[in-house]
């Protein structure tokens, strides 16, 4: 008989069943026949062929089981009654799936994020064979140690691509920002992009090809500003022009120049960055001229593909003498280097790394973070299952006796732990399919956590089958984790104790005193990394930044002078700076090429009068006069620069701040530095600096850093700028007053983007807030579970030891006595769980001790405050089964035994 029939009758036994009785009567009535052609009655023959046949059931049985799929069968029948089963006790069913699917969905919520980000390769034909070349990266002395550097010029990538001929094929890509884009009409709306400025080759490269029109080609990347052509994303296409065919030779209006549209790349590619999705690409020589010839713009990443039998290393090594050249002769014009700088550049390897999952700054950023919140969800799914498995304990003994009937008419033990199991699958399953609904919702949640409006991270987060396999591959774990030990703890029930009514417990609440104690302990770890990461955020939110973001407004700013104006930038800078001080509600105001805590720097040598060059190069930033009193940073000595002294004097008026007193004048006294002079380098010559100023410490790029040296100089003009407004006018009122002064400086000044100095320092907290929300999210949901495990155990413990404490009371014990011996037990499980927790979570401290902020690894606060709410759960989980226990009436007990 064939598997599919067998399948076919397993799946409808109704047809079987008919057929099988069909020829056991046809059988008995061809016997019964030639039984009375030898002479006897029919009634006889029916009687002689019955007995002749033998045990009807048994061959009934047998030829059922030759012509159905037997296990097919048994396991349809456990689910079945499993389902009946749970319908039984929908309390306990929805207590257990709503614990699993908590547990599930944040697992597959955070593991989808974390394979978008981290794991998944590029959507591209042979991913395994892209690359990127990245340098290590230049280490000042006493900062931090970085990961690698994949910024290049442009320069170098010529040489590269020269040097790679038949080994590799490579492309040039900027890095992806946001941009402006507009309708070729006038006084058409703009709207945000990222852009990305790609070389000719990239979509060769990574080999794709177009959905609509064509895609540019190595030949519109020669000549600077010569093809002004776009190719649009996919995604884009249809979110802008919503599909439309017709975009093909349409024209956009981006960065003062007319783009023509060639074609829309396939559906799927978004660029090489994981995390950002590109909507538009242009060709590199759109950029500004002199990133071609300025080997000190390092504004691109280098990538490729492998040619036929090429290995990473081979590629390198031919790659390394080119990168020696071109930092030799960059070193020839940089005549001012600190000699530990020096040194680096001459001795730096180039790497040629695997471009399969891209190059992504948000990796380097957060991936060890995701990869802690796994972990962490992981000790939730974990915590679910003995939350579970403690349920599943407690209700075994209400089917002890259908547990006891079931062995004493013969099922196997293994038969009983499969049909146990089975109903452990069931709850699995269904607190999968709702972890899955539950993971579409949170992961891009998560994602939100992690975006700004200036700086969007996108991901690929549909439910793809990876996904899928992962959240099936957790729940199959969970059933095992929390249905096998109940499961053969229940199958080995003593029917003959059971049907005495003398079952014994005590294994069962051993072992539920076992799963207890293991949620309490990784509900600690859970509460410990909770304090942590709140304790940590909270310290960083303590810093004192050096200046007052609250009430300070940025304006991102552009003066876009037409040809004929004769107007400087600058004039047209300060009139915009001066024209907002003076009105109304507007308390100061200054501007800035760019903002502090945004990642933007200019550094350079400094040399004083009499001493060795410095060995490092310190942070010069160019601000308008006012800029101190604007940040609301204190002036400890001498004075800020006026609008009269500008950055091109003879000698440059200059403030600092106290780091650079300590580091170059070796003193604690402001005054100490007041007109000292210094030099920095500046082609062709070396410019002088004289302090006028000194202001308090601030923090520049990070609030984790300490302060380093800054020099604050005049700001020449520029084409863009962040004007910097403190009022206590709220902010859409400021952004109409701002426009209308930048109508009416005219000359093309344009407000481009608004945010506040509040907003940019939470930004750079964006890693401590994501690991606070989350671990304070699953440090609460462990802390439930584990109460709701510590609750029904002592439930069950009371529940089962009623006799016990109806004697204790008739002998004369006491309220508290009775309450006593409830919290005897809860100490024995908390206590323990408590300190396995404590040291488990002491170690795993030390593995995260990079991503906390004033955090010891031993920190009495952290530890203090984690029992102290760990231990107020579990007092609030025993108070109703202490409570239960001292009103059992020992008459009520006694009489019921």
């Amino acid at each position: 008989m064939s598997w599919l029939t067998r399948f076919r009758n397993a799946l409808r036994p109704e047809p079987l069943e008919t057929e099988l009785e069909d020829e056991f009567q046809e059988h008995l009535e061809q016997r019964a026949k030639r039984l009375e052609t030898k002479g006897l009655s029919p009634e006889e023959a029916r009687r002689e062929a019955a007995l002749r046949f033998g045990n009807s059931t048994l061959i009934r049985e047998r030829s059922r089981d030759i012509r159905l799929w037997l296990g097919l069968e048994t396991g349809l029948q456990d689910l079945r009654y499993g389902w009946r089963a749970l319908r039984r006790n929908p309390v306990f069913a929805i207590t257990a799936i709503l614990s699993l699917s908590l547990a599930i969905g944040a697992n597959t919520a955070i593991y989808s994020v974390v394979d978008a980000a981290i794991l998944r390769k590029l959507p591209v034909p042979d991913p395994d064979s892209l690359i990127y070349l990245a340098t290590p990266p230049i280490q000042q002395p006493g900062s931090e140690t970085s990961d690698e550097n994949t910024s290049f010029n442009y320069p170098v990538f010529n040489s590269f691509r020269e040097a790679a001929g038949d080994s590799a094929r490579l492309a040039g890509v900027g890095f992806p920002g946001r941009a402006e884009i507009s309708d070729s009409a006038p006084g058409a709306p703009i709207e945000k992009v990222t852009r990305a400025y790609v070389s000719g080759e990239f979509f060769q490269v990574f080999g794709v090809t177009p959905a609509l029109g064509r895609l540019f080609t190595a030949a519109e990347d020669k000549v600077p500003g010569g093809h002004p052509v776009m190719v649009l994303s996919y995604d884009f296409w249809q979110r802008r022009f919503h599909g439309d065919p017709g975009v093909i030779n349409r024209t956009l209006l981006h960065d003062k120049t007319l783009y023509t549209i060639v074609g829309v790349a396939r559906e799927g590619f978004f660029g090489n960055e994981p995390s950002r999705f590109v909507d538009i690409w242009v060709p590199t020589m759109m950029y500004q001229k002199e990133a071609f010839t300025n080997d000190r713009w390092q504004w691109m990443r280098i990538t490729g593909r492998l040619g036929p039998g090429t290995t990473r290393e081979q590629l390198a090594a031919r790659f390394q003498p080119v990168l020696s050249q071109s930092n030799e002769n960059r070193l020839k014009r940089m005549t001012t280097v600190p000699d530990v700088v020096r040194k680096q550049i001459l001795e730096m390897k180039i790497f040629v790394q695997s471009g399969a999952r891209g190059v992504s700054t948000f990796r380097r950023t957060f991936a060890r973070p995701l990869w802690v919140v796994l972990c962490v969800a992981a000790a939730i799914l974990l915590i679910a299952c003995a939350n579970v498995a403690s349920l599943l304990l407690a209700r075994a003994s209400a089917r002890a006796a259908e547990m006891a009937m079931r062995i004493s008419l013969g099922a196997a033990r293994l038969r009983l732990v499969r049909q146990l199991l089975t109903e452990s699958l069931m709850l699995a399953g269904l607190a999968g399919v709702a972890g899955w609904l539950i993971a579409r919702l949170a992961a891009p949640a998560v994602v939100a956590m992690l975006a700004t409006p200036g700086d969007p991270y996108r991901f690929a987060l549909e439910m793809d089958s990876r996904v899928l396999l992962f959240c099936a591959l957790i729940s199959a774990l969970a059933t095992l984790l929390f249905g096998m030990l109940p499961a053969w703890q229940a199958s080995g029930t003593q029917p003959m104790q059971v049907l005495r009514g003398a079952a014994s417990h005590g294994g069962r609440l051993r072992l539920g005193r076992l799963f207890v104690s293991v949620q309490v302990a990784f509900a600690f770890c859970l509460v410990m990394a909770g304090a942590c990461f709140l304790f940590s955020l909270r310290n960083l939110r303590a810093v004192d930044a050096g200046f007052d973001p609250h009430q300070l407004a940025l304006f991102s700013i552009s003066n876009e002078v037409p040809a004929q104006e004769k107007a400087p930038k600058s004039n047209l800078m300060i009139q915009m700076r001066d024209r907002m001080a003076a009105l109304s509600g507007v308390q100061a105001a200054a501007v800035a090429p760019w903002v502090v805590l945004e990642g933007s720097t200019w550094t350079d040598q400094i040399f004083l009068p009499g001493k060795s060059p410095s060995d490092r190069e310190e942070i010069f930033y160019p601000v308008s006069s006012g800029y101190i009193n604007t940040m609301r940073m204190r002036m400890l000595a001498g004075r800020d620069f006026t609008p009269r002294e500008a950055n091109n004097d003879p000698v440059v008026a200059t403030v600092v701040n106290m780091a650079f007193v300590r580091r170059y004048f070796n003193s604690e006294d402001p005054e100490a530095a007041l007109d000292k002079s210094f030099q920095r380098s500046s082609q062709p010559s070396m410019v002088t600096h004289r302090i006028v100023g000194v202001v308090s410490d601030s923090h520049y790029s990070s609030l984790r850093k300490a302060p380093v040296p800054i020099v604050y100089m005049p700001a020449e003009g520029s084409s863009y700028y962040t004007l910097h407004v403190r009022s206590n006018l709220d902010l859409p009122s400021l952004t109409r007053l701002v426009e209308r002064e930048a109508a009416a400086v005219g000359s093309g000044t344009r407000l481009r983007e608004v945010t506040t100095l509040d907003t940019l320092v939470g930004n750079t907290l964006l890693r401590e807030r994501l690991l606070a929300v989350i671990g304070g999210t699953f440090a609460l949901l462990g802390l439930v579970l584990a109460a709701i495990g510590l609750f029904g155990l002592l439930n069950y413990s009371v529940a089962r030891r009623t006799r016990e404490i109806g004697i204790r009371s008739a002998l004369g014990a006491q309220r508290g006595e009775i309450v006593m011996l409830v919290g005897k037990d809860l100490a024995g499980m908390v206590g323990g769980g408590l300190l396995t927790g404590l040291v488990a979570s002491l170690g795993l401290m030390t593995l995260v001790r990079s991503l906390l902020f004033g955090i010891r690894t031993v920190d009495p606060l952290v530890i203090g405050s984690a029992t102290a709410v760990f231990s107020l759960v579990a007092l609030m989980a025993g108070a109703f089964p202490a409570g239960r226990a001292a009103a059992v009436d020992p008459v009520v007990a006694l009489r019921g035994e």
